[in-house]
C-alpha cells in the first residue's frame, strides 16, 4: 500500500492556496448589516475549517483522516447557509436565525440542505445542477461518519488490528479537492455582499482565482 506522501503534498498545496484566498476577504470593504453579521462569519468558519482538515491530513493523516472528513461536512453546511444567507434569505429569516438560530421553513417543514443548495444557487447565479450533485454525492457519506453509521464501522474493522484505518491514501485527494471547491464557493459568497466594484474587486480576488485554477490544472476534481 502506498505512502501518503501524495496526499500530504495536494493537500499542502491546497493550504497555500486557501491562504491566499482567505487573504482577500479583509480587503473586501464589507459594510456593517444584519446580512454581512450572519453570513460573513459563516464564510470565516468554513475557511478555519478548511485549514482544520488540511492540517489534520499533512501532519497525521494515519490517525486522523476520518476526523478530518466529519470536519468537511461541516464546512460545506457552513458555506451553504452562508449563500443561502447572502441573498435568498429574507431580513425575517435572517433575524430569526441570528435569534433562534435555527433554519427557516418551507411550507411545514425546516429546509433541508439540497433545499438550501437549491436556493443558494439559484441566488448566486450558480450552477444548480453541479452545485446539487456534488452536495448529494458527498453529503450522505459524510453523515454516516458524523453520526457513527456504519461508514465508521466498516472503516474501523477492515483490517484485523482494532483502530487499523489504513487506506490508498490517494483515494483522499479528492476530498481535499472538494474542501478547496467550497472554499471558493465561500470566497464567492463573500464577493456577492462586496460594495467593490466590478474591477476593483477583479484586481483583489485574480490572483487566487489563478492560484486555484493552476492548483486543479494539476489535477483537479471530476465534474
Amino acid at each position: 500500500m502506498a505512502d501518503s506522501k501524495n496526499l500530504r503534498q495536494r493537500t499542502s498545496d491546497a493550504l497555500k492556496v486557501l491562504h491566499q484566498t482567505r487573504s482577500t476577504l479583509s480587503d473586501m470593504g464589507h459594510i456593517g448589516s444584519e446580512r454581512t453579521a450572519t453570513v460573513l462569519p459563516l464564510v470565516l468558519a468554513s475557511m478555519d475549517t478548511a485549514e482544520a482538515i488540511y492540517a489534520l491530513l499533512i501532519n497525521q493523516p494515519e490517525k486522523s483522516w476520518v476526523a478530518a472528513l466529519i470536519m468537511q461536512r461541516a464546512q460545506m453546511e457552513y458555506v451553504l447557509r452562508a449563500a443561502f444567507f447572502a441573498k435568498a434569505a429574507s431580513d425575517r429569516e435572517i433575524a430569526r436565525f441570528r435569534r433562534k438560530g435555527k433554519m427557516p421553513n418551507r411550507g411545514k417543514n425546516q429546509i433541508y440542505v439540497a433545499d438550501v443548495a437549491k436556493e443558494a444557487a439559484l441566488h448566486l447565479g450558480w450552477d444548480e445542477e453541479k452545485l446539487l450533485r456534488t452536495v448529494k454525492s458527498h453529503y450522505k457519506d459524510l453523515s454516516g461518519l458524523v453520526h457513527g453509521g456504519k461508514e465508521v464501522l466498516a472503516i474501523y474493522t477492515q483490517h484485523e488490528a482494532w483502530g487499523d484505518i489504513t487506506i490508498e491514501w490517494d483515494e483522499l485527494i479528492h476530498a481535499v479537492d472538494n474542501v478547496l471547491v467550497f472554499a471558493q464557493l465561500a470566497l464567492g459568497v463573500a464577493m456577492s455582499l462586496s460594495p467593490l466594484d466590478p474591477e476593483a474587486m477583479d484586481r483583489l480576488v485574480r490572483p487566487s482565482y489563478e492560484a486555484a485554477h493552476a492548483y486543479f490544472g494539476k489535477g483537479g476534481p471530476e465534474e
